[in-house]
């Protein structure tokens, strides 16, 4: 893995232990989403768990896509704007370190194009580094976790807000879980179904 982020996604593992837990969630999945850039360099560790799977990955970066994809030369690659992206009977849908970059509005219909894309019974995981400050949290220039000469805007939303937001789209929610990362602050996973 030569991009960034996939280097970053190496050395921070620890991060996405939570990702392992889907494999005993559904014991077939024909079809797995890995939504964003980080969520994609997953395909090595959906592959090894769903060996017949079809797993796509999608991202606005081709960059991104082709090197997840020379670990893993069956990934479906789709270059697309992950917020109004929609797909048909997935079983599992993972978006690690993605709404951290989109605006509220955005979040809400992305997750429910999440929700659209899911089969009923179908596993959701989020994750997304959280303010534990119960404070307005705009959009604000940061260094990128993958590579600290890079500016990027995130916005950093407390896990409440997203159960909500789930929860209000038609999602059960199965577990939360956080962690500390030196470059990210608190993490926050969560593991949902669609009702």
């Amino acid at each position: 893995m030569k991009h960034p982020l996939g280097m970053w996604m190496l050395d921070n593992a620890e991060l996405f232990r939570y990702a392992g837990e889907l494999r005993c969630m559904r014991e077939e999945a024909e079809r797995i989403l890995l939504s964003g850039d980080a969520s994609a360099f997953l395909a090595p560790l959906f592959r090894e768990m769903y060996p017949e799977s079809t797993i796509i990955a999608s991202s606005p970066d081709q960059a991104v896509l082709d090197d997840a994809a020379s670990d893993d030369p069956a990934l479906v690659k789709d270059l697309c704007d992950i917020r109004g992206a929609v797909y048909e009977d997935i079983s599992i849908a993972v978006s690690v370190l993605a709404i951290q970059a989109m605006e509220t509005r955005e979040l809400t219909g992305y997750l429910f194009n999440l929700y659209d894309s899911l089969i009923p019974g179908g596993n959701l995981y989020v994750s997304f580094p959280s303010d534990d400050r119960f404070v307005f949290s705009p959009m604000k220039q940061e260094d990128a976790w993958y590579a600290m000469d890079v500016k990027v805007r995130i916005k950093r939303y407390q896990p409440d807000d997203v159960l909500k937001a789930l929860s209000m789209i038609g999602f059960d929610i199965r577990a939360v879980e956080k962690d500390e990362a030196p470059d990210l602050g608190t993490v926050f996973s969560i593991h949902a179904v669609r009702r």
